[in-house]
C-alpha cells in the first residue's frame, strides 16, 4: 500500500485499519485512541445540555474492537494500550481478542476535566485505559511496580478528543524501547506518532479522515523547521516499516 506521508520511519495511512493491517510487518507496540461508544459520543456537547456536538466522528461497538484487535494480534509482539470508555474495556475484558490477555484497567486523570454540570452527581473526570498483551508472550515494560495511573490536564486540539502530547509520550515511554516499531490503528491527529518520532520510535498509523491525515502531516514536518535554523532535532530515526515509496506531504 502506498502512504499518505512517509518520512524518518513514519507513515501514515489515510485508509480504514481493516485494510491495513493485513499489509502490516512485526509490530512492538499497539498505543490507541479509537473511538468510543455512542452513549458516550452523544454525551460530548457543551455545557452538558445537548447545544454542540462537539464528536464529529462515528462511534465504536466493543464488538467491532474486539474484532479489529484480534486481526492485530498475530502481527503484535508484546502490548496493545488504548484508551477506551471503561464499558469496552469490562467487555473485551470478558470477551478478551484473539491472541490477546487482558492484564489491567489504567485510567487518564483529568484534573481540569469538565464538572457535572447537572449538578444531581459526581463529574467522572477520568478516562479508562485498556492494558492488553500479546498471549503466550512475557510481559515487560519501563514502569517497574508503578501504577497505571496517569494524571495530565486535558488539552483543546485539533482533534475534538486529542489526547495530550505529555500523557501519550509518556505512555511510549514505558511500553516501549528505541527503534520499536509502534502501530496506531485509529490515528486522529498523529499524536502517537508524534510522540514516538521525538522519542526515537517508529510508528504507522492509519486514520479514515483525510483532513486529520493532513494535521498529523504537519505535526510530524516540524522537525523541519528546527533543521532549517540550524538545529538538531533530536527526533530523527532510521527509516523502516513497510516497504514503500515516501510522498512529498500535501502541506
Amino acid at each position: 500500500m502506498k502512504p499518505y506521508d512517509s518520512s524518518g520511519g513514519i507513515e501514515i495511512y489515510h485508509a480504514d485499519c481493516r485494510e491495513v493491517i493485513p499489509h502490516l510487518p512485526e509490530i512492538d507496540v499497539v498505543l490507541t485512541d479509537p473511538p468510543y461508544s455512542d452513549v458516550t459520543h452523544e454525551g460530548a456537547r457543551t455545557g452538558g445540555y445537548g447545544e454542540i456536538v462537539l464528536v464529529d466522528f462515528d462511534s465504536v461497538t466493543p464488538e467491532f474492537l474486539r474484532d479489529t484487535y484480534s486481526m492485530i494480534a498475530p502481527k503484535l509482539k508484546s502490548w496493545l494500550v488504548a484508551f477506551m470508555d471503561w464499558q469496552h474495556i469490562a467487555y473485551l475484558k470478558d470477551h478478551t481478542p484473539d491472541g490477546l490477555r487482558f492484564v489491567r484497567f489504567g485510567i487518564w486523570v483529568k484534573p481540569n476535566g469538565a464538572p457535572q454540570f447537572t449538578g444531581d452527581r459526581p463529574g467522572q473526570g477520568w478516562e479508562g485505559i485498556g492494558i492488553f498483551h500479546r498471549e503466550g508472550g512475557k510481559m515487560s515494560w519501563n514502569g517497574g511496580g508503578r501504577h497505571a495511573v496517569f494524571t495530565y490536564n486535558k488539552i483543546n486540539g485539533s482533534h475534538p478528543t486529542e489526547k495530550p502530547l505529555p500523557l501519550v509520550s509518556e505512555l511510549v515511554s514505558l511500553f516501549s524501547n528505541p527503534g520499536d516499531l509502534i502501530f496506531d490503528p485509529f490515528m486522529g491527529s498523529g499524536t502517537t506518532l508524534r510522540a514516538a518520532k521525538n522519542l526515537g520510535r517508529r510508528a504507522i498509523g492509519c486514520e479514515i479522515n483525510e483532513a486529520y491525515c493532513e494535521v498529523a502531516a504537519r505535526k510530524l514536518q516540524q522537525e523541519v523547521l528546527f533543521a532549517e535554523v540550524g538545529l538538531r532535532p533530536r527526533d530523527c530515526v532510521s527509516s523502516g516499516g513497510f516497504e514503500t515509496k515516501p510522498l512529498s506531504s500535501s502541506t
